[in-house]
C-alpha cells in the first residue's frame, strides 16, 4: 500500500519541477548593433566582447531560457573583407558588401558558439516577409521551432541587405528586434548599446545627464531626454530607434531594456531580478515629472527624473503594457505591410471603438476605398470628417516631430505619423494625401461623386450650402484591419446594408468589410480645438 502511494507522490513532485521550471522559462531576444560588433578604432570584430556573449547566453540557456539574437553587421564585416573603410554610397555596394560579409559574420558566431556546443540558424528577414499575415505565421513556426527541442538552436536574425531596397527595409535592426520579439513573444528585449541606459542628455559631454530607471511611458520619457548622438561609422541607429523599438515592444508585452553591450554578462542579473513593480502612489509624481522638457524642471525634479536608479547593474528599463495587445492585433498594427485604406464615417468609428462592437466593420459606413488588396490583407482605416478650413492641424510630418508606437512602419513604408500635440496628448496621424477638398478636390478621384454623395453619413458634415467653401475633408488613420473583401469588392458594397452584399457581388462571404479590427489606442481630437 505504501509503495502504491510512494509512485504518484513522486510523479506529482517531477510535475511540479517541470512546471517550476516552465514558468521562469523566459524567452530573451538580444539586439547588437554593428557598434557592438566591429571595432570603430581597429575595424576588426570584438572578439572579447563576442566570446563574452557567447558565454552569456550559454549560461541563459542553462537557467532554461531561451535566447534569439538580432545581429547587425554584415556590410560592415563585408568592409572589413574588402578593406574599405568609408560607407557605401549606392545600394548596389551595399548590397555586395552584405553578401560578402554575412558568410563570415555566421561563420564567426558558428565557430564561437561550436565551443560551448551551442548551435545557431541564420535566419534572414525583409519585411516583404512578414508582409502579410501567413509569411508572418511562417517566421513565427520557424523562429519557434529553432528554440525548442530537437533543434535547441539560437537563431542569429538579421535583415536581408542582399536584396532588400528602401521600401522594403524595417529601416533598422532596432525595429527589427522589437518585431522579432513580437514575433516569439518575448519576455525581455535587451538593446546593447555603448552607454549604460537612456540618458536626459548625452552623458560623454553633458556632466548633468541622468540615466532614467523604470520607464512605465515612453512618449513621456521621450520628452525628457535627448536623442541626439554622434554615432559610429559602422552602425545607423540611435537612441532614437531604441525608443521606437521600446514602444513598439512593450506595447506586446515585452520588457526592454537598454544596457552597455561591452558587459554582456549584466543581462543575466536583470532577468534574475525580473521586471520591476513600481506602484502608482510613488511613480505618478516621478513620471509626471518626465512629462515636461528637462530644462524646465526645477533642480529638485530633476532628481525624481530616472527613478527608481537602477544600479548593479546599471541599465534603463522600459515596462511592458499592462494590457498588451494580442500578437495577432499586434501584428496587425506593427508588423504587416498596409495595401490601402478604406475610409469610414465617424459613426463607424464610435461603433468599432465600443468594447462590445467585436472589431468587425460592415459596408455601410465605409464611403471611400484607396489602395488595391487582396482578402485577407492589412489595411488602414481612415475615419472621414469635414471641418473649417482655418482650424489648423497636421501631417504629423514637421520638423523634429515626436515619433510614436506605429513609426518605424510608417517611415519604411511612406506611412503617416503619430503626433503629439502641445500638451502632451496623443493625436492620430491626419492623411493630408488623402484629404478631399470639398471645392476642387472631390471632382478630380473616379470615387468622388459617391463619397460626396454619402455626406449624411458623417456626423460632421451636416452644414449650411452657403457655408461650403469654409468647410475641407479631413481623413485621420485610427488603426488597422484584415480585409474580407478584395479592394474592387469593397468598392462596390460600400455604404451598403449587409443584406445587400449577395445581391451586389452575387455571393455574400461575410457580412462584415473587415475582422480583427486594432484600433490605435488614442480618440480622436476635437477638429474645432486649435492644438
Amino acid at each position: 500500500m505504501t509503495g502504491s502511494h510512494s509512485l504518484p507522490a513522486a510523479g506529482s513532485s517531477q510535475q511540479t519541477q517541470q512546471s517550476t521550471s516552465a514558468l521562469s522559462s523566459k524567452t530573451i531576444v538580444i539586439k547588437l548593433g554593428t557598434s557592438s560588433i566591429i571595432s570603430e578604432e581597429t575595424q576588426l570584430p570584438k572578439i572579447a566582447i563576442l566570446s563574452s556573449l557567447v558565454e552569456t547566453c550559454h549560461k541563459l540557456r542553462s537557467l532554461g531560457h531561451k535566447v534569439v539574437i538580432v545581429c547587425s553587421g554584415a556590410i560592415g564585416m563585408g568592409r572589413i573583407r574588402m578593406h574599405i573603410t568609408e560607407k557605401p554610397k549606392s545600394l548596389g555596394e551595399r548590397q555586395a558588401l552584405a553578401a560578402l560579409g554575412q558568410l563570415r559574420l555566421i561563420a564567426l558566431w558558428d565557430s564561437l558558439f561550436g565551443t560551448v556546443g551551442i548551435d545557431v540558424a541564420q535566419v534572414l528577414l525583409t519585411r516583404n516577409d512578414i508582409a502579410d499575415r501567413p509569411r508572418y505565421n511562417n517566421a513565427r513556426t520557424t523562429l519557434n521551432t529553432l528554440m525548442s527541442p530537437p533543434f535547441n538552436a539560437i537563431p542569429i536574425v538579421n535583415e536581408n541587405d542582399t536584396v532588400s531596397v528602401s521600401e522594403l527595409r524595417f529601416g533598422d535592426n532596432d525595429t527589427l528586434s522589437a518585431i522579432t520579439a513580437g514575433l516569439v513573444d518575448a519576455d525581455f528585449l535587451f538593446l546593447c548599446t555603448d552607454v549604460d541606459g537612456l540618458y536626459t542628455g548625452n552623458p560623454r559631454s553633458d556632466p548633468n545627464a541622468r540615466r532614467l530607471g523604470v520607464v512605465e511611458d515612453v512618449a513621456s520619457a521621450r520628452k525628457a531626454v535627448s536623442v541626439a548622438t554622434m554615432g559610429s561609422s559602422f552602425g545607423t541607429g540611435g537612441m532614437q530607434t531604441k525608443l521606437i523599438a521600446a514602444e513598439l515592444a512593450t506595447a506586446a508585452g515585452v520588457a526592454t531594456v537598454i544596457i552597455n553591450g561591452e558587459h554582456p554578462e549584466n543581462m543575466i542579473k536583470v532577468v534574475a531580478k525580473g521586471v520591476p513593480s513600481v506602484s502608482s502612489e510613488s511613480a505618478g509624481p516621478r513620471m509626471d515629472s518626465l512629462a515636461s522638457s528637462v530644462s524646465s524642471l526645477a533642480s529638485e525634479e530633476k532628481e525624481l527624473i530616472g527613478y527608481p536608479p537602477l544600479d548593479a547593474p546599471a541599465h534603463t528599463i522600459f515596462l511592458p503594457k499592462p494590457n498588451p495587445l494580442s500578437s495577432r492585433k499586434w501584428s496587425i498594427l506593427h508588423a504587416l505591410h498596409p495595401a490601402g485604406a478604406l475610409i469610414i464615417d465617424e459613426g463607424a468609428f464610435k461603433r468599432i471603438a465600443r468594447t462590445d462592437s467585436g472589431g468587425r466593420l460592415l459596408p455601410a459606413g465605409v464611403v471611400g476605398v484607396e489602395g488595391n488588396w487582396e482578402r485577407m490583407q492589412a489595411i488602414r482605416l481612415v475615419v472621414r470628417r469635414r471641418i473649417l478650413k482655418s482650424v489648423p492641424h497636421s501631417s504629423g510630418l514637421e520638423q523634429g516631430a515626436p515619433l510614436t508606437n506605429s513609426v518605424p512602419i510608417a517611415r519604411s513604408l511612406g506611412q503617416y505619423l503619430l503626433r503629439n500635440d502641445s500638451d502632451g496628448t496623443k493625436t492620430p496621424p491626419v492623411i493630408d494625401s488623402l484629404r478631399k477638398d470639398t471645392t476642387s478636390s472631390l471632382s478630380n478621384s473616379p470615387s468622388a461623386a459617391d463619397v460626396a454623395a454619402d455626406t449624411t453619413t458623417t456626423q460632421t458634415a451636416t452644414v449650411d450650402d452657403s457655408a461650403e467653401e469654409d468647410w475641407e475633408w479631413q481623413l485621420v488613420e485610427v488603426g488597422r484591419a484584415l480585409a474580407n473583401y478584395t479592394s474592387i469588392e469593397s468598392e462596390r458594397i460600400k455604404g451598403l446594408k449587409s443584406s445587400q452584399i449577395s445581391s451586389t457581388l452575387g455571393y455574400a462571404d461575410s457580412e462584415y468589410v473587415t475582422d480583427q479590427v486594432a484600433l490605435h489606442t488614442l480618440s480622436l481630437p476635437d477638429p474645432h480645438t486649435s492644438s
